[in-house]
């Protein structure tokens, strides 16, 4: 858990954390090259404290990840819009995680199957997933290893 969160009476439990990576679709990943930010939306998969991608074998996220591969994701539950009188009094139901973490790319043909399961397991039931070769020859498959992450919520 991440000790800087400002509104500590937003703050959710390591368990929070958990199943909102758990249950979320969209994952943001953000990186730096050269004094400049960049930010992907990505599908993920998500277990024991890392984050898992998959993208094409070349592009400019990947050349980034050479260059840096230190990291900041964010995963959010939208909740609804809670109008209020006032403009300035509107405010949004959510949940959301922030992290941090350092990103390798997965090369062994073994671990990129099992790499790719759990990202398929975010969005399908079960857990036997089968990946033509052809497929994980033309895929780059990467995992971050989560350093630190916050939850919030305003509920």
């Amino acid at each position: 858990m991440d000790d800087t969160m400002r509104r500590k009476d937003r703050q959710l439990s390591a368990r929070a954390v958990n199943e909102i990576l758990a249950q979320g679709s969209i994952c943001q990943l953000a990186m730096a090259a050269q004094g400049e930010p960049y930010l992907v939306t990505l599908n993920y998969g998500y277990r024991d404290s890392a984050l898992y991608f998959h993208c094409a074998k070349a592009g400019r996220k990947l050349e980034i990840l050479e260059q840096n591969n230190r990291v900041c994701f964010t995963v959010v539950e939208h909740g609804a819009v809670l109008p209020a009188d006032k403009a300035c009094d509107f405010t949004m139901k959510y949940r959301s995680v922030v992290g941090y973490g350092t990103a390798r790319v997965i090369d062994g043909y073994r671990e990129k199957c099992e790499a790719l399961g759990i990202i398929m397991a975010q969005y399908a039931p079960g857990d036997s997933f089968e990946f033509p070769e052809a497929t994980l020859a033309a895929t780059t498959v990467f995992v971050v290893d989560i350093s630190s992450m916050a939850a919030k919520s305003n509920h």
